[in-house]
């Protein structure tokens, strides 16, 4: 869903032509500062209303012969991984894979034989591996990704796109006095009300019944439920 959203780049460019930078020419840079501001606050500010579902991911980091510092990083969405939200940490070799241990103590740092990797640990903000590897292998990283990066151009925001750009519009228009920012908002509030409800279909929400029954809410099509199991 994320991969199709509009760029930062491309919901920049339409901020500005909708509220008439574009015709201002070489001098509507000189709002790039101010909008990228609006841009950036809306992308805050919309993720934290909607509070969408944590996204489980998993990349591969190729590991080097020698090597045994790695950043928490997946290279292919260009996105950082945060070490808390890791669920799990698998080397691969060939059409194996191993799962890793956590925790590396100082005995063990103080061995530098290479072979096979199989305990990995966080040492200065990157992956720290023992054994140091003895060949390439590769790292499959498992885990929960983090409210993605909103600030070069071609980075796409973790909630629906035209909530960002309508909430980008109206601080604009406020801002600049601008009289249809009261349109501009009920739009906005119609189109998060209507998000906010989709985040929540067909989810189930477990409680317990005042009188001891277990049950749970069901949401559908807009409405909930109680159901006792």
């Amino acid at each position: 869903m994320i991969q199709r959203y509009r760029t930062y780049g491309e919901l920049l460019t339409e901020l500005r032509a909708r509220l008439g930078f574009v015709a201002q020419g070489p001098s509507a840079n000189n709002s790039k500062a101010v909008m990228d501001s609006f841009l950036r606050e809306a992308h805050e500010y919309v993720y934290t209303q909607i509070e969408p579902s944590p996204m489980r991911k998993k990349t591969v980091i190729a590991l080097e012969q020698g090597s045994y510092l790695y950043d928490w990083h997946n290279d292919e969405e260009d996105e950082d991984i945060n070490p808390g939200l890791v669920l799990s940490v698998w080397l691969i070799d060939g059409k194996n894979r191993y799962k890793m241990v956590q925790g590396i103590n100082e005995r063990q740092r103080e061995d530098d034989s290479r072979s096979q990797p199989t305990r990995y640990d966080t040492l200065n903000g990157q992956i720290e591996l023992w054994p140091v590897p003895d060949r390439p292998y590769g790292l499959l990283v498992e885990y929960i990704a983090s409210k993605p990066r909103f600030v070069e151009a071609s980075d796409r925001p973790g909630v629906n796109d035209q909530l960002v750009l309508l909430y980008a519009i109206y601080m604009a228009q406020v801002h600049y006095r601008h009289p249809s920012y009261q349109a501009t908002s009920a739009s906005f509030n119609t189109l998060l009300a209507k998000e906010k409800a989709r985040q929540h279909e067909n989810r189930r929400y477990f409680v317990n019944d005042p009188e001891g029954a277990a049950g749970e809410v069901v949401g559908s099509n807009g409405a909930y439920r109680y159901v006792v199991r």
